[in-house]
């Protein structure tokens, strides 16, 4: 045992070391608040302006109104020479006179330098679909003013809540931080494992394991190097969480006001929740915006339960994938030959993160759930569940199956390892594999 502690020890002093471990752990908790703080910020900050000049021949589309994003000019006369320059307009709409008879449904946006936005296209489309449709009920129907001007400022807003809890849904919010954690552990399994892979094939390349297994047992060399990064992983998770911690307590004192909102919001529907009636619900309801409604959304996620659970998966499936990679390590000299190995070992996780679009979209879906009960795509399919609430059973089995893999992924390992970490020149095969695998010596 004290042997396992010494590569331990080796393994993790090693690469905390390193300037690029400090570099990493300085880096991914800005990223990580860059995550959470975009789609507040793009909610509250405009976008550059845009100037669209209108020429409308037929003087039905007579009401574009202009807004922070875009702004709409009348022009007098069809010219493109104008499109592009700095003193009059980036965007040209051109409404042609139709034939005679018809609705005029046909537009032209034109532009010199720089394509309109999808949200100034998006913004002329539905301006322009709503003139259209009010000049119809005014002009063709003859819809009485006040009843179509108060159906032109109604507008219904959806609240989606369990009937179980009484919480919101805020499923976008869930599948964007689902996402992330599903792709964020891919990798990290990948990169530290990848990391005991190379650090097995170094050491065999260069002769220093002949040296190393004189003195201890090839499990006990294997399993201290697994061990020695897995702490290393660890090490940088639990300071990327703190750092993330105080960034985002930061951010969030920054925006204080938005938070107090969305926190109001939430207490309003904890009071739908204990029977409180809609209409006085309705009275207590505060007013939202774009931005209240994220932050809502994360107040929301119980990120305490999804850190508890990345660190989980990520061990275990550190653990599945590393002691194999470690084997593979053991048996090939370059790159060119692990490749053979390590293809089959990707493919599972990377079948799901090809999936990812589908599980998103029924993440209690049966085929979420069979892909997170199956060992080596568990650790995504799971974290891509995590945010929208996994039932403790099914959390509790995956993990139990996971565990028993790990079990039985060590003892492949390490009858692989013993055998292919002193094996120099030669090229091993699937079917050389098996017989290591029956030997029982």
């Amino acid at each position: 045992m004290n042997k396992i502690l010494l590569v331990i020890q080796r393994e993790y002093l090693t690469r905390v070391r390193k300037k690029s471990f400090w570099i990493l752990t300085l880096i991914v908790p800005i990223l990580i608040v860059t995550i959470y703080a975009i789609p507040i910020y793009l909610a509250t900050n405009s976008l550059e302006e845009t100037h669209v000049g209108v020429v409308d021949e037929t003087g039905l589309y007579t009401d574009f109104c202009s807004n922070d994003n875009v702004i709409y000019h009348y022009m007098n006369s069809f010219d493109t020479a104008l499109v592009g320059r700095s003193d009059t307009v980036d965007v040209m709409l051109y409404i042609p006179r139709p034939l005679s008879g018809t609705v005029p449904t046909e537009t032209f946006v034109y532009y010199s330098k720089d394509a309109p936005s999808p949200s100034v296209k998006s913004d002329m489309d539905k301006q322009c679909q709503d003139m259209l449709r009010n000049n119809i009920l005014l002009d063709v129907y003859h819809i009485d003013r006040n009843d179509y001007e108060q159906l032109k400022n109604t507008s219904v807003k959806m609240h989606v809540q369990d009937l179980n809890t009484g919480q919101s849904d805020f499923s976008e919010m869930k599948m964007i931080i689902g996402l992330v954690l599903s792709i964020l552990i891919y990798m990290a399994i990948f990169m530290f494992g990848s990391q005991v892979m190379r650090g097995v094939m170094e050491e065999k390349t260069n002769r220093i394991v002949e040296v190393l297994v004189s003195s201890l047992k090839p499990f006990q060399l294997m399993m201290g190097k697994v061990v020695g990064v897995a702490l290393v992983g660890l090490t940088q998770f639990t300071l990327w969480i703190v750092l993330s911690g105080v960034i985002l307590t930061g951010f969030t004192m920054a925006n204080a006001d938005t938070f107090d909102r969305a926190r109001q919001q939430e207490q309003v529907e904890m009071l739908k929740s204990q029977g409180v009636s809609v209409e006085q619900l309705a009275q207590q309801m505060p007013d939202t915006d774009m931005q209240t409604e994220m932050v809502q959304g994360l107040l929301h996620i119980n990120f305490g339960a999804i850190i508890v659970a990345f660190l989980i998966f990520f061990v275990l499936g550190y653990l599945l994938y590393s002691t194999l990679f470690a084997a593979v390590g053991s048996i090939t000299e370059t790159d060119t030959d692990n490749s053979q190995f390590t293809l089959p070992l990707s493919l599972p996780l990377l079948l799901v993160i090809i999936m990812i679009p589908s599980l998103a979209e029924a993440p209690n879906g049966s085929l979420a759930m069979w892909l997170s009960m199956i060992p080596f795509t568990s650790p995504v399919a799971m974290m891509l569940r995590v945010p929208y609430g996994v039932p403790i059973w099914e959390l509790a089995l995956s993990i139990a199956i996971l565990m028993a893999t790990i079990l039985l992924s060590v003892w492949v390992a390490a009858k692989i390892y013993r055998t292919g970490i002193l094996l120099y020149g030669k090229k091993i095969t699937y079917k050389e594999l098996w017989k290591w695998l029956k030997f029982k010596g």
